[in-house]
């Protein structure tokens, strides 16, 4: 059937202060990403006040909330702003709001450099300096190292994991106020759960990531067993530093009951991934990769 005359194109702009004005602001930010990567980091403050003893404080976590969502729809913003030419070759990202033509440039420039900027006085002023200059720091690499380097090697994914590691740290720094052992051993842990994570992703959407010249599985090879082999043994890597904590008393035992079964679930399903290839089981992984970090990070208060 035709489009009538009166119905808007998927390019066209709509109209200002509309449902789908605001909506197309809510795809640039990646609202549904934005509020699960914070999802970390509010575990992750719970969890320094309750092993610290100290008060918990609404005011401090409004601002641990609202500041990491503005900080992660800020880098959002930029990346779809960089990558609105290889977003148009994509299925998956050709109708995002930049790339489809539906908001200017300077217009999502703008929305993202006013989410950084108030997101970062947030942090600061309502939590802490060292919170807001971790946000900082991931702002930063996500948007000037990990978007550029993309589309020239499958290293990206290493750099990208640094920003993607940093918010249970900032959970953790924003509670208790110092950068210290337990907040680089949870930046760890959620640093190696990155690659079974994205790199099943990849596995997913590997046909639409060579559109745009992207490579973000571990080698060229795409999906093969060598790529596989390497899925497995970053998640045997992250099994044992979610369990290290345990060995310093951050955690007790009673963790393994939570752990332990997360565990051989995930590495269940890197092995089944290595042994079909399938898209199927990069799909059970990556939804095993989901509940498996929140579990992890819950796990440490038993």
């Amino acid at each position: 059937m035709s489009r009538t005359v009166n119905e808007p194109s998927a390019n066209t702009a709509p109209e200002p202060l509309s449902l789908a004005y605001f909506k197309d602001y809510f795809m640039l930010s990646k609202l549904r990403l934005s509020i699960s990567v914070v999802g970390t980091t509010m575990i992750a403050y719970y969890l320094g006040i309750k092993k610290t003893g100290l008060s918990f404080d609404n005011l401090q976590l409004f601002g641990l909330t609202l500041g990491g969502l503005l900080v992660v729809a800020a880098s959002n913003g930029f990346n779809q702003v960089y990558e609105k030419d290889t977003d148009k070759l994509m299925s998956r990202t050709q109708k995002r709001p930049v790339a489809a033509g539906r908001m200017k440039v300077q217009d999502a420039l703008v929305f993202s450099a006013v989410c950084a900027v108030l997101g970062l006085f947030t942090l600061a002023f309502l939590v802490n300096g060292r919170a807001a200059f971790l946000s900082l720091v991931s702002l930063f690499i996500y948007t000037l190292a990990y978007t550029p380097l993309k589309v020239k090697t499958p290293l990206a994914v290493f750099v990208g994991a640094i920003p993607g590691a940093l918010p249970p740290a900032i959970g953790w720094v924003g509670a208790i106020g110092n950068i210290d052992i337990i907040a680089i051993v949870l930046f760890a842990i959620q640093f190696f759960w990155q690659f079974p994570h994205f790199w099943s992703i990849a596995w997913i959407l590997e046909d639409d990531y060579r559109k745009a010249n992207y490579t973000l599985l571990p080698s060229y090879d795409g999906r093969t067993k060598r790529n596989a082999i390497q899925i497995i043994w970053y998640t045997v890597m992250l099994v044992l530093l979610s369990l290290y904590p345990l060995s310093i008393d951050f955690g007790t035992l009673n963790a393994l009951w939570l752990i332990a079964p997360a565990s051989i679930y995930m590495l269940y399903r890197a092995f089944k991934l290595k042994q079909t290839l399938d898209v199927f089981e990069a799909k059970q992984l990556m939804y095993a990769s989901l509940i498996y970090m929140p579990l992890v990070l819950i796990s440490y208060l038993f």
